[in-house]
């Protein structure tokens, strides 16, 4: 779906939330039919032994905290195949992992460890198990550090980052997770990237004064394959043909 802006976001709140008690139940239907419909034309789990496509609606999910969706695996080899990655000098982090798909797609890439936060137990434990499953040939880093945790008791290490983001929570906890990044950023100013995958609450890194949009894609009929990368450097935008504004 299109981005909601702020006055509708707040009308769609509570039992007509996309991910709340009612509509998100008929939204978590949808996209259990798209997860099975991409899995039989990617066989993304069915090549590499894994279980990551079935969506997962959590008995007590919370309306700020979005349930389990993968992300379409060709859109994440697009997304990182797209980012000037210097070799073993980024860390990947998901924050809202999952079953682990990113994490996994991210480790056929140069990254030097690769980070994903999830708040359920459940989800979690899956992610460690396609984890131990998932040794392609074309695997560059194995370093990963799965961590059951809430994302905004999260801590950045002092190393370039890649944050990926697949509309994992509500605009409140986006805002503070991007004023967290932004805060580690002006401490230790650093090459970062940020990855939103069906940016529905893209204001929030559209008003940053780090950030800036570097690069969109995916095809407007399917709206759960566009994102946003955005940067927070100006080397790293330059790569990309766009000067973001300077770390203050």
């Amino acid at each position: 779906m299109a981005a909601l802006n702020p006055l509708l976001t707040k009308v769609f709140r509570g039992p007509l939330d996309l991910n709340g008690p009612v509509i998100g139940r008929l939204f978590y239907l949808f996209e259990y039919a798209r997860s099975y419909v991409e899995e039989r034309l990617e066989a993304f789990d069915s090549r590499f032994g894994t279980d990551t496509s079935a969506p997962t609606f959590e008995r007590n999910q919370k309306t700020s905290v979005h349930f389990y969706v993968p992300t379409t695996a060709s859109v994440i080899y697009e997304i990182l195949g797209s980012i000037p990655l210097q070799p073993d000098k980024f860390a990947f982090v998901d924050m809202g992992s999952g079953k682990g798909r990113a994490l996994l797609v991210a480790s056929e890439f140069p990254f030097a460890k690769i980070v994903g936060i999830e708040l359920s137990d459940h989800l979690h434990r899956s992610a460690e198990a396609n984890v131990a499953r998932y040794k392609p040939e074309s695997q560059q880093c194995s370093e990963f550090d799965l961590k059951c945790m809430d994302a905004l008791d999260f801590s950045y290490g002092d190393e370039p980052v890649v944050l990926f983001l697949f509309d994992p929570f509500g605009r409140e906890i986006l805002q503070d997770v991007v004023a967290k990044l932004e805060a580690s950023l002006r401490t230790n100013p650093r090459e970062a990237y940020v990855v939103y995958v069906y940016p529905q609450y893209e204001d929030v890194l559209q008003g940053s004064r780090i950030l800036r949009m570097v690069r969109e894609g995916g095809p407007k009929w399917r709206p759960w394959s566009k994102y946003v990368i955005y940067a927070a450097t100006t080397a790293a935008a330059a790569s990309m043909g766009i000067e973001p504004p300077p770390l203050t």
